[in-house]
């Protein structure tokens, strides 16, 4: 049984869309209101039933989590409780999955898992590298970007506005100087194999076009940095809309204290919105792409290179919020606390995404230095 607080809102529907098709779990949708939660389990059929819950009300909360493995928390308001969701459901024996960071301490607490998701960009920044890492000795370089356009889901733009928090911004737009390739509904990529450093020419390509391109370095790319032992790690948002830019300077300047949860939710409102603004007329999607270079077991050096693409943000979010669910159900994730990124088993989630994301891609090739003898 896999409890779904915030279980009829856009990513928690699209969550447990997912998982149905899985097959194998119970789903329980909750939320405040009766009538949403039960039309929607009826919609999802005889694997899900309905509950009225408050996340505020921890007896109601406790109540909500009986019987549950797992508790995926898509209600969009644990930030604004300091972890005290988190802390109810560790509390009831059961795994808590939280599509925000909640805020709550990161200091292990009992035998069960707590994974947080800390926004899109700095899940994709952690995540990436290990996929492209699989099978390779060791790795040397990373250089990456995400980008897009699209309305962002208010429980999204919390995210991005707490992972904000936790990102090192750096001076600059440093960005290679590989041609860069535009067309059709999004950035297309190219990587561009030539004659890791030498071997192969700049990294990771950035699209033209854009508004704004700011360079990060997220808590979830250091840490990957110092697990795989690389010696350079990159990072940029590519933002092609001039309102959110423009929003996330106001924001830099300007944000609430990290416990003012209305002036937080007040923030992601208005960059929604912005987000909405900019993307009018334009048909949305979400790119990323990088590139990781590295030495085979044989000692050969090579660049992979790695491309996502959808047109769904929602869903691409919802489908991260799902296979985390389902890894920590069945229990291949250690006790404690962890962010999303670190936990995402690497190829398993890019064949997750196309699966349940027909129009997505997600690819990686490789290359090797041409052979001059």
């Amino acid at each position: 049984m896999i409890g779904i607080l915030g279980g009829y809102g856009r990513v928690g529907t699209a969550a447990a869309r997912f998982l149905a098709a899985e097959r194998g779990y119970r789903l329980r949708i909750g939320g405040r209101s009766a009538e949403k939660a039960w039309r929607f389990a009826r919609e999802l059929g005889d694997c899900a039933e309905a509950a009225v819950v408050d996340a505020r009300d921890n007896q109601n909360l406790t109540h909500f989590t009986r019987d549950c493995v797992t508790v995926l928390d898509c209600s969009g308001t644990a930030f604004s409780l300091h972890g005290r969701v988190r802390a109810s459901v560790l509390a009831a024996d059961a795994h808590y999955v939280g599509m925000t960071d909640d805020g709550g301490s990161r200091t292990p607490a009992g035998a069960c898992s707590a994974v947080l998701f800390t926004g899109l960009s700095g899940t994709l920044a952690g995540w990436v590298p290990r996929w492209m890492a699989e099978g390779l000795d060791s790795a040397t370089r990373f250089s990456g970007w995400w980008g897009g356009l699209g309305a962002i889901p208010p429980h999204t733009a919390v995210s991005c506005l707490l992972g904000k928090r936790r990102a090192v911004d750096l001076p600059g737009d440093d960005r290679p100087d590989a041609a860069p390739v535009c067309g059709g509904e999004g950035p297309r990529a190219e990587a561009r194999p030539g004659p890791v450093p030498q071997e192969f020419g700049s990294p990771a390509p950035l699209p033209a076009q854009a508004v704004a391109v700011r360079r990060v370095l997220p808590e979830e790319l250091r840490q990957q940095a110092y697990l795989l032992r690389l010696r350079e790690a990159h990072w940029h948002e590519v933002l092609k809309g001039p309102g959110v830019p423009a929003f996330l300077d106001r924001f830099t300047l300007q944000h609430p204290a990290a416990g003012d949860g209305r002036a937080l939710m007040a923030a992601a409102r208005e960059l929604a919105k912005a987000s909405l603004r900019d993307a009018a007329g334009s048909s949305p999607y979400q790119v990323m792409y990088g590139t990781l270079d590295g030495l085979t077991p044989e000692g050969t050096p090579v660049r992979r290179s790695a491309l996502l693409h959808s047109t769904d943000v929602t869903g691409l979010v919802g489908v991260i919020a799902s296979i985390t669910a389902h890894e920590v159900t069945r229990g291949r994730v250690s006790p404690g606390v962890h962010i999303m990124a670190a936990t995402l088993p690497p190829r398993a989630t890019a064949d997750w995404i196309v699966r349940h994301l027909p129009r997505t891609t997600a690819q990686t090739t490789e290359a090797r230095p041409v052979n001059r003898a």
